[in-house]
């Protein structure tokens, strides 16, 4: 079974971040340039991955990378 860690590593890389850049606190609009389209796939892969969905309004809460982990948990928490 892969964590949560192991996952977003895996959604990070498809979405061009290197692993190296990988930092809880990294933003993903300052640090990595997102725009809507980002994050739209951020949401998307979020969906395929946890089986979760993400609705446009969460956008403010997957800010960075460490924010975007504690969303799926707690999503992962509720279901």
């Amino acid at each position: 079974m892969h964590t949560i860690e192991e996952k977003f590593s895996q959604i990070l890389k498809y979405m061009g971040i290197p692993k190296e850049q990988i930092q809880r606190e990294a933003s993903f609009t300052h640090d990595f340039d997102f725009g809507e389209f980002q994050y739209t796939c951020l949401a998307f892969y979020i969906g395929i991955y946890f089986k979760i969905n993400v609705k446009e309004k969460d956008y403010a809460e997957i800010n960075t990378i460490g924010g975007a982990m504690d969303f799926v948990k707690r999503k992962l928490e509720t279901v």
